[in-house]
């Protein structure tokens, strides 16, 4: 069933305006939200208010909303930035011209994350993924000595802003400057784009993923938080669950799957609280 302004994404319904906009909040107000929505039936809905509030939260998005200049950069991130210029060269490339080397390059950036978050997938599952990306920007970076594709990006433009959503490396190439040429590449494609009100987005606040991407990404190409306001209401008997297992957020381990996934919902829970 589809239900206009949401989706179901990982248990939860979750708006499909953008993070800047306010989403319709009757389905939750009438519990249409809690219906099998296309893909799957909701524990919770999970959205965004007060969008780039102006003061610290807990929550917030990570977004470039300026235009990206190596020159204004500190020497050492210069630096970094074009000893991957030198060893990499990044463009936008057709997706079915690389998909066998996008699951190569995707393989191999499995392998270096932790067990506990690394994906398994094959060859099959890989390319059906890929045929949602027709519509998608994608961005290679080559090594030039070699040619040899070793890392990709996929954005989603809409419109008043893109959305960063995939980025996979060779992790041997990664000493080499690798995600340094590719997000230089990406921003100086987009560079003409910034005039106060475009952004590139890389998501919201990490919960459960151990990386260090977003503090990267403010750190070398200043990108900031836009803090705004975490909201999450829960499937009638779910809400009990989370309420009982509230006091216990600091003892449940996120080691297993499924407590990994607890602990999550509860730390979203302790940052709505927060407000």
């Amino acid at each position: 069933m589809s239900i206009e302004g949401w989706k179901y994404y990982n248990h939860a319904a979750i708006p499909t305006t953008a993070p800047h906009e306010e989403p319709n909040l009757m389905p939750i107000e009438s519990g249409l939200v809690w219906t099998n929505i296309e893909g799957g039936t909701p524990l919770l809905a999970r959205w965004q208010s007060d969008w780039d509030c102006g003061y610290e939260t807990q929550w917030w998005y990570c977004i470039k909303d300026t235009p990206y200049d190596i020159a204004a950069l500190k020497s050492k991130r210069r630096y970094e930035i074009n000893k991957g210029n030198k060893n990499f060269h990044v463009k936008k490339i057709a997706l079915h011209d690389y998909e066998n080397d996008l699951y190569q390059v995707t393989l191999a950036a499995y392998s270096s994350w932790p067990e506990k978050y690394r994906p398994h997938i094959n060859e099959e599952t890989f390319l059906k993924q890929v045929e949602e990306w027709d519509d998608a920007d994608i961005f290679g970076g080559f090594e030039i000595e070699t040619g040899r594709l070793a890392g990709y990006a996929m954005l989603r433009d809409l419109g008043s802003y893109v959305e960063f959503s995939v980025l996979r490396v060779m992790p041997e190439t990664e000493r080499m400057g690798i995600n340094a040429a590719m997000v230089a590449g990406i921003l100086e494609y987009y560079n003409n784009r910034f005039n106060g009100k475009f952004y590139i987005n890389d998501g919201s606040r990490t919960i459960r993923h151990e990386t260090a991407f977003q503090d990267y990404l403010e750190k070398y190409f200043d990108f900031r938080k836009a803090y705004c306001r975490l909201n999450i209401r829960y499937r009638k008997g779910f809400g009990i669950l989370i309420k009982v297992l509230y006091p216990f957020r600091n003892i449940i381990k996120p080691d297993s799957g499924l407590g990994s996934k607890i602990s999550g919902i509860l730390k979203m829970e302790e940052i709505c609280r927060s407000f």
